[in-house]
């Protein structure tokens, strides 16, 4: 490991490897002295580990449809970052890199439906501009010693002049989500709001969900807080053992999640048939029955306790954790950072991005859009300081 470098990138995954790349291109470019060490550390034994498995292998890795209503977090922060950074730059960004896109009803993948070609793509661009990758480095430790960082790892110490900050969350432990970001931030001095699981399903008392289990409804998913909507979702609702599942029910998550966290009573409720309107489902269920509209597995259910078809509610006791959750909610307060640069106001030359910022988005592409742009504005700002 070398002993300096002028920008070490803590992580490998989807915000690292693109900033890093960025980078490489001034390198290959002479838009900076050759000179110029850039490190990335990842504590995992390959680059992207998370990154690979996005969009169940697909990496669904912008949206077409962008704006602030698809994210949970600082609005008025969030605002410009979306307006500087839009989709099509993305896509661009990526073309540039030889990854060739597909579009379907605004969702953006790469044009070959795997994961493996984003993260191909960015690795060979790191290597061609000589970026430094220390596999199984895990970084334990950093300090501020005047103008630089000292970074402690479990190879060896190492320092540099900027710090990037990309480690991701505590999500998804299988793919190497753990807290080891928010704890080296907080050790610098900023503040790590709590963490909650996002995008993952909803437990719920009760034996008759083994029941029903493995049933699927085209349905909407409610969400209450002492009974109070909080939000509505349509789409597949995928019933298992213990609660619900699906995008519906990942898309409202982070908010059954917070407001467990504060001793709040949470209810989901399930439509059956949102399609047909009140009149139109007292009609079928007078006429017809309920057998044509709902899983057989649950025809004992609703039948037996003359349960509306429309208001199917139940208590929320918990979520899947983080380990089973595809993002984490929480994390920097994004008002310790300049939303230009990425960088921490308080601390020079240290840039936060991603996962590890106290923004989320919903299903959709939404959470990769934001990590690329973070990405962008940060590798933009290290670039004007390294000419």
């Amino acid at each position: 490991m070398r002993t300096y470098s002028d920008v070490i990138i803590v992580g490998a995954g989807a915000s690292g490897l693109l900033c890093a790349s960025i980078l490489a291109q001034g390198i290959i470019s002479k838009k900076y002295s050759s000179e110029v060490r850039i490190a990335i550390l990842e504590k995992n034994n390959r680059i992207g580990k998370k990154l690979s498995a996005t969009g169940n292998g697909r990496c669904n890795f912008t949206n077409l449809h962008m704006s602030t209503d698809c994210y949970y977090g600082n609005e008025e922060w969030l605002s410009p970052i979306l307006q500087k950074v839009v989709p099509e730059r993305i896509v661009q960004s990526f073309a540039d890199f030889g990854v060739l896109h597909r579009q379907r009803d605004g969702y953006v993948y790469p044009h070959t439906n795997q994961a493996g070609t984003v993260v191909r793509a960015l690795g060979e661009a790191c290597g061609n501009g000589s970026i430094d990758i220390e596999l199984d480095c895990f970084v334990e430790k950093v300090c501020k010693i005047g103008d630089c960082f000292e970074v402690v790892t479990n190879k060896g110490k190492t320092s540099c002049r900027m710090l990037v900050m990309a480690t991701g969350s505590a999500a998804g432990r299988e793919t190497g989500g753990d807290e080891s970001g928010y704890e080296i931030i907080k050790r610098l001095g900023l503040h790590v709001s709590d963490i909650y699981a996002g995008l993952t399903g909803l437990c719920s008392r009760g034996k008759f969900w083994k029941r029903v289990a493995g049933t699927r409804i085209q349905g909407a998913f409610s969400l209450f807080v002492e009974n109070e909507l909080c939000g509505r979702e349509t789409g597949e609702i995928q019933i298992v053992k213990d609660g619900v599942s699906g995008i519906p029910v990942f898309q409202l998550c982070r908010l059954a999640a917070a407001a467990l966290g504060q001793g709040r009573r949470v209810c989901g409720e399930i439509d059956f048939v949102p399609i047909l309107s009140d009149r139109e489902l007292l009609q079928w269920e007078k006429e017809k029955g309920i057998q044509g509209l709902v899983p057989e597995k649950w025809l004992p259910i609703l039948g037996g306790e003359n349960i509306c078809l429309r208001h199917f509610r139940f208590e929320v006791t918990g979520t899947f954790g983080l380990e089973r959750a595809q993002v984490a909610a929480g994390g920097v307060d994004v008002e310790q950072i300049a939303s230009d640069t990425m960088e921490a106001k308080e601390i020079p030359n240290l840039f936060v991005l991603g996962e590890l910022l106290d923004v989320d988005g919903k299903c959709g592409g939404y959470n990769l859009h934001f990590a690329w742009a973070t990405a962008i504005l940060a590798a933009e700002e290290i670039e004007r300081r390294l000419t």
